[in-house]
């Protein structure tokens, strides 16, 4: 009961407050004590729950808790330091995952020191055009977009101490207490109980100053990556990508070629190149999604042997995809010898290497004696299997292929215009009369 009596007690306290109505007196009867009759009255102070000061974040809170500012600066400072130091670990421990681009070889990044912090230093002397060339656009923005805060911060910190903190040192304290002197971490603008002097107008000033600067980085940074998309345009204008449109949900009316082209001759854009309408037929897209699974196959069933990426010196990727792709006995015995000189260490002590994958399979066999047919389990070379199954399925892939302009028009289709422009441009548009219909975007890299 004693729990529910506090509650109705501080329910009654709060409506109280709320109305404006004087707060009841509780009273209270000792019924223990039979001799005498004795009351005790409680007085509930609800006051502060409806006094905005106390709320955190506000002047006043600051004020009487001035190191809320050194536990955030602390709490910052040490997670930031936790996920460097935590990043930079998993970078040395699997370089292949957070360096992948490195192993391209057109337009590959320049190598880092596989050291600990050896990544920060290339990181920040790079050069926006060798970043735009070798990883693309978006983390040319992302870099110039830290480089934007923390140029921003840094401006507004010198402001901030060189302008703010001495205003508060020597001025942000009561005419009844000339001596005492605020620290860093305070919050004296909350303290002062006459805001008109000359106090108060520095950080008036200064809130429209930091305005200013928030304004013209930001300004500044919107400005730059227009300029910088366009640059990127310019570079990749004579691509078949940055001039290529991808229209989807297409109305049965422009569903041919001849259709379509003159639709969007009739825009009065530009001059067009292409126009492919991809058919109604879904063999084509079957049969690369088969083909792109045994695909996989093949190369799980490889980097089970050599690893990934393989660390042998002598390795050639292009030798082994011809003597993989190649159909004769001649191919077969360079792949073994290959495969054995460029296989990962079973046993490094002993220089044994790993040995090919197998698969189980179920095989038909017929029985010579009851004629019938049997599905025993047989353990056959996955590679065997898989580089098989590759070239059956590039078999299916080419009739796909030579039947994929036969059938009738699908709803999606392929643009391709003479100049980027022309295409960014149309891209942009609302071309037909029904806006579920004929959406245009720019067709996704290949």
């Amino acid at each position: 009961m004693s729990g529910y009596a506090a509650a109705t007690r501080t329910a009654v306290a709060v409506v109280a407050q709320m109305t404006g109505t004087p707060m009841p007196t509780l009273m209270r009867r000792d019924d223990d004590d039979e001799d005498e009759k004795s009351t005790s009255e409680i007085n509930i102070d609800v006051s502060f729950l409806f006094d905005w000061g106390n709320a955190p974040g506000t002047g006043p809170y600051f004020s009487t808790n001035n190191i809320d500012a050194a536990q955030q600066i602390t709490t910052a400072a040490l997670m930031g330091s936790i996920c460097l130091l935590v990043f930079s670990l998993l970078r040395l421990r699997w370089p292949e995952l957070y360096s992948h681009r490195l192993r391209l070889r057109h337009m590959r990044p320049s190598n880092i020191p596989r050291t600990l912090f050896a990544w920060i230093y290339p990181t920040c002397t790079m050069s926006d055009r060798h970043v735009l060339e070798t990883i693309g656009l978006d983390a040319v923005l992302y870099f110039r977009a830290f480089r934007m805060f923390i140029y921003m911060f840094i401006c507004l910190s010198a402001f901030g101490m060189l302008v703010l903190y001495p205003v508060n040192f020597y001025w942000g304290r009561e005419e009844n207490s000339p001596d005492e002197k605020h620290t860093i971490f305070d919050s004296p603008l909350a303290s002062v109980t006459d805001l008109s002097g000359r106090y108060s107008v520095s950080h008036v000033i200064l809130a429209y100053v930091f305005a200013l600067i928030l304004f013209f980085y930001i300004d500044r940074f919107a400005l730059h990556t227009i300029t910088m998309r366009w640059h990127y345009l310019l570079l990749t204008r004579r691509t078949g990508n940055s001039r290529t449109l991808m229209i989807t949900h297409l109305p049965r009316e422009l569903r041919s070629e001849q259709a379509l082209f003159r639709f969007v001759r009739g825009m009065r854009i530009g001059e067009i190149e292409a126009v492919h309408v991809a058919p109604l037929e879904q063999e084509l897209t079957q049969a690369l999604a088969h083909r792109a699974k045994v695909l996989g196959k093949l190369e799980t069933a490889f980097v089970a042997v050599l690893g990934n990426p393989c660390r042998a010196r002598s390795y050639d990727p292009e030798l082994l995809k011809r003597a993989v792709l190649t159909d004769t006995d001649e191919a077969r015995l360079l792949e073994r010898r290959l495969l054995r000189r460029w296989a990962r260490r079973k046993d490094k002590k002993r220089n044994r290497p790993v040995e090919r994958p197998q698969l189980s399979v179920m095989q038909p066999v017929r029985n010579s004696e009851t004629g019938k047919w049997q599905w025993p389990l047989r353990r056959i070379d996955a590679i065997d299997h898989w580089r098989t199954a590759l070239f059956a399925a590039d078999v299916r892939l080419q009739k796909a292929r030579e039947h994929f302009h036969g059938g009738e028009g699908g709803t999606s289709a392929f643009v391709t215009m003479t100049h980027a422009a022309d295409a960014f441009t149309i891209s942009q548009l609302s071309v037909h009369a029904r806006p579920d219909t004929c959406k245009i975007r720019m067709a996704p890299e290949a």
